[in-house]
């Protein structure tokens, strides 16, 4: 990570006191071979207060609560293909999502058998125990309704 002094009217961004590039090579294994990727960061705080070093370590902050939560509400809950629009349905599925997440991860760590201790497991748990109704509810990606039977 290169980190430089920079002014808001040099890069047209309010309250820039320094910006970096990060350069990184990404090993996918759905690619045959690695992909370089750039990112530019822009920081308020001067070098004074936050070293390169201290750039990286932000942006790993970041980059880890994306691929934790975010990820399991996009791949796993299909929070992505949900079209549900009106603005109380999308805020009350997307409390619903967060809190079977929360469930699934407590159930994970709670899990003796680490072949078990995954969201495939909480499924298949959630399925043996006639969780069907609520967990089609979860990841529904139009809006169903449930009957009661």
């Amino acid at each position: 990570m290169v980190a430089f002094d920079t002014t808001p009217t040099r890069i047209d961004f309010p309250f820039a006191e320094q910006a970096g590039r990060l350069t990184r090579c990404i090993d996918s294994q759905r690619k045959p071979a690695e992909e370089i990727e750039t990112e530019y960061l822009i920081s308020s705080r001067p070098a004074a207060q936050m070293s390169a070093e201290q750039m990286l370590q932000q942006d790993r902050q970041y980059w880890g609560i994306e691929t934790g939560l975010h990820l399991r509400l996009d791949v796993i809950a299909g929070e992505d293909r949900s079209r549900v629009r009106h603005p109380t349905a999308v805020m009350n599925l997307a409390v619903i999502r967060r809190a079977v997440v929360s469930v699934a991860i407590d159930w994970i760590r709670r899990q003796p058998n680490r072949r078990q201790a995954s969201m495939s497991g909480f499924y298949d748990f959630m399925a043996a125990t006639n969780s069907k109704k609520a967990f089609k509810l979860v990841t529904a990606s139009k809006p169903i309704r449930l009957s009661a039977s």
